[in-house]
């Protein structure tokens, strides 16, 4: 068997890793790089094999990094079948539609500023999307799927967002059954929506997420406490919480924690308003999937008239239901996106809260280096928004244990529990500390030296 890492190699965007298994060429996840997508030069324009020679995608979860350029990869001439879990092709189609209309909308304004440059093209258009769902395969945890001849594709739950997935793929070798694991991105233990990562056993080939392998995040229930706080400051200063969060997956769970901490404290309910029209969509998907989450969530859940719905609770509509927000009074929280605050409505509503001390702003979610979201993690003096300069004067908390991803003991604890013996063992997924401070924590399962791979480098294992 061949493997060749195509991205998130020393970084935690684009990944794609291509499997070679016999006459067999089998590519898992094909995902956005950080880098302008309507660039000519951009690396997401840049497929180092040829999509014609695929025999089949596995993803294995639904975030722009795993799924960003499969329309691109569609337009390039991939015509096989796309394996997804359900959850994750319902979600697949909603978030690459809205980054085809992003995209087409990002060449409108390019050449509106510079009209007499040729306007570049998008990397997709919406008709790429809609072939691409036409070669969606959905495939449900924990039911083995023959994708080539002799390979065999089991999903098992990830716990990190709705529908995420360690791929697991079984096939045989001179004459020798062999199992490759690609973690995909491994949830936390113990966060109360969603179950802990499924354990799998008997692995020769783990490819592992690192994003956090240099941390350890606070656990679940210290986070709801501080969370408890913030909100009875809030209350309090009559204040405003913004929460910027990822439409998929950390909105919802944000909602959910909120529901949760209302339901089982005697903290007053305050209004939380959700201003994001993907997250709408993808809140509707995530209502239609009752049985993913935990049976504590469930009953707390059930309470309502709606999953990650109440009466407190209000998903904005328009523009002008968000606009409304900026000068309403609080106590009230707004959840909205991006994640990192580098595009969508969360700068408007941070650019009015921003110099008030009396407002607070909560980093649930990890924040790449240079964005906007890691400039607020840290806490500078003063920052740009919109092209415009503000003093922080609002209080910053970062309780980045909300974040999907597990920390160095979840990801020490998921090895462990694999039975160790494991011959190769690869790092992807993260920035160069954290791979390199999560090579000791999985050397002790690994019998050959754990890799980290650079980009484009292949391995016979």
């Amino acid at each position: 068997m061949r493997i060749t890492f195509h991205g998130a190699t020393r970084q935690v965007t684009g990944s794609a890793h291509l499997l070679e298994i016999g006459g067999s060429r089998i590519l898992l996840d094909c995902g956005l790089f950080d880098s302008d997508r309507i660039d000519p030069a951009s690396q997401n324009r840049n497929l180092p094999f040829d999509p014609k020679s695929l025999d089949a995608v596995v993803v294995s979860h639904a975030h722009n990094d795993h799924i960003g350029r499969l329309p691109f990869l569609v337009k390039q001439g991939y015509e096989g079948p796309i394996y997804t879990t359900p959850a994750t092709g319902d979600i697949c189609s909603i978030m690459l539609r809205d980054s085809a209309r992003i995209q087409r909308e990002d060449v409108r304004m390019a050449h509106i500023r510079h009209p007499h440059v040729e306007s570049p093209e998008p990397l997709f258009e919406q008709y790429d999307v809609e072939w691409m769902v036409e070669r969606l395969e959905r495939v449900p945890y924990e039911d083995p799927r023959e994708i080539a001849p002799g390979v065999y594709l089991t999903y098992r739950d990830a716990g990190h967002i709705l529908g995420s997935a360690i791929v697991q793929i079984d096939f045989e070798e001179n004459g020798r059954a062999r199992r490759f694991v690609f973690t995909g991105d491994l949830g936390r233990r113990d966060t109360g929506l969603l179950p802990d990562p499924t354990i799998v056993k008997d692995v020769d080939i783990l490819v592992s997420e690192s994003t956090y392998g240099d941390k350890e995040l606070e656990p679940y229930d210290r986070l709801m406490k501080q969370l408890h706080a913030i909100v009875a400051r809030a209350i309090r200063l009559q204040g405003k919480i913004v929460i910027p969060a990822f439409s998929l997956g950390r909105t919802q769970r944000m909602v959910y924690c909120l529901q949760e901490l209302f339901a089982t404290t005697k903290l007053r309910p305050i209004p939380v308003y959700v201003d994001s029209p993907l997250a709408n969509r993808l809140t509707d998907v995530h209502r239609d999937y009752p049985d993913a989450y935990t049976p504590e969530a469930r009953a707390l859940m059930d309470k309502d008239p709606l999953y990650f719905g109440s009466k407190y609770v209000e998903f904005c509509q328009s523009f002008e239901d968000s606009r409304r927000l900026n000068y309403q009074r609080g106590p009230l929280v707004i959840i909205s996106s991006s994640g990192m605050c580098e595009a969508g409505r969360i700068r408007h509503h941070l650019r009015h809260i921003v110099s008030d001390p009396d407002n607070a702003i909560v980093i649930v979610s990890y924040q790449a280096e240079n964005t906007l979201g890691r400039k607020l993690a840290e806490g500078v003096e003063r920052i740009q928004i919109l092209d415009q300069g503000y003093d922080l004067n609002a209080a910053v908390y970062v309780l980045d244990g909300f974040s999907g991803h597990a920390d160095r003991n979840d990801l020490a604890w998921w090895y462990e529990q694999t039975g160790g013996g494991i011959e190769h063992g690869f790092i992807v997924h993260g920035e160069p500390p954290s791979m390199e401070a999560l090579v000791p924590v999985m050397q002790r399962f690994v019998k050959n030296p754990v890799q980290i791979p650079d980009l484009h480098e292949s391995f016979e294992v």
